[in-house]
């Protein structure tokens, strides 16, 4: 049986010839495109209305832009947060989220990069964008990197830090077991990712400025425990990028 990794290269390289043969749907939904259309109109409109929700700079949840504060919302300014800022695509019960699902659990790997290019657009227009050294993928558990045979977050990562000229360091790794945390409180949430993040042997991270990458963020417990990790081995700042936020009943 082929390893996770050789069959990845495997499903690239079908996807390759399928794409000299078969024309490329629009990302959103599939449908044929014209010569030069990234995206069908249907799909530009929801993107445009996804994409244009404010959300606030702390947390990532929505909010009425007379509510942006980089203190945080109601929901978030009270919380201690290990992040310095996150930045994401839109919500995730819109067009994101419904690409998403199927990047990662219809394997529809092709879609990394138009994903990766709206992620990219998303950090870019942070204001702490400039001063970010690398990105740094949360790792998935070996049970994800069995049941997709590929690495989302990963790969994800890696077209955002092309689009961004900057490194992308598998920094963390997972130690010990964990639960999905789809259908968690946000209490079992915290404790589910709690201690199970580390620095890789080796990584330098004292003094970086590092931005976290994942696909979802719902309570942004993960994201909080990998920061902790970077940020007790030294890193300056540590801020969070995902594709799309969901509030706890969408999770």
């Amino acid at each position: 049986m082929p390893s996770p990794s050789t069959y990845s290269r495997i499903l690239q390289r079908l996807q390759t010839l399928l794409d000299l043969v078969l024309p490329r749907g629009c990302p959103g939904c599939d449908q044929p495109l014209g010569e030069d259309a990234p995206w069908c109109e249907t799909c530009t409109t929801a993107l445009l209305a996804a994409t244009s929700t404010p959300y606030c700079p702390r947390c990532g949840a929505a909010a009425e832009p007379h509510l942006l504060d980089p203190a945080g919302c109601r929901l978030c300014r009270r919380e201690s947060s290990a992040l310095d800022g996150l930045a994401r695509v839109g919500p995730y019960p819109t067009l994101i989220g419904a690409m998403v699902r199927r990047y990662k659990y219809q394997r529809q790997q092709r879609l990394d990069r138009p994903l990766g290019l709206l992620l990219a657009h998303a950090i870019a227009g942070r204001s702490w964008a400039g001063s970010i050294d690398a990105l740094v993928p949360i790792p998935a558990s070996l049970r994800e990197r069995l049941s997709y045979r590929f690495s989302p977050v990963a790969l994800l990562a890696s077209t955002v830090g092309k689009q961004l000229s900057l490194p992308v360091l598998p920094l963390i790794v997972v130690r010990g077991k964990r639960r999905q945390q789809v259908g968690l409180p946000a209490s079992q949430r915290a404790a589910n990712v709690r201690g199970i993040f580390h620095v890789a042997r080796h990584a330098r991270v004292r003094g970086a400025r590092l931005c976290l990458v994942d696909d979802v963020a719902t309570s942004n417990a993960t994201l909080h425990a990998a920061a902790r990790a970077l940020k007790r081995a030294g890193a300056a700042q540590v801020y969070g990028a995902v594709l799309a936020k969901a509030a706890m009943h969408n999770a």
